[in-house]
């Protein structure tokens, strides 16, 4: 093959790669954004989880335990 075929080949070459590495590179920025958006709405998740259990914790502060009713106890 020509020294000019073989320069127009390197340069098909060089501009797909550098096609792909513009891809990967977009592509890697976007599956970053939606990883911070998970975690941002992992966070809110846990907010709201978390506000919801305080008023069940300000109710019962210590647990309720019911005792056991042994034979002096027992009526009848």
């Amino acid at each position: 093959m020509s020294l000019y075929g073989d320069a127009i080949r390197a340069l098909r070459q060089v501009i797909l790669l550098d096609e792909r590495m513009r891809h990967t590179s977009a592509d890697l920025a976007r599956i970053s954004q939606e990883l911070a958006d998970l975690r941002d709405r992992v966070s809110r998740l846990e907010g709201m989880l978390a506000a919801s259990m305080t008023p069940l914790r300000e109710a019962n502060p210590t647990r309720v335990r019911r005792r056991l009713l042994g034979p002096s106890d027992q009526v009848g």
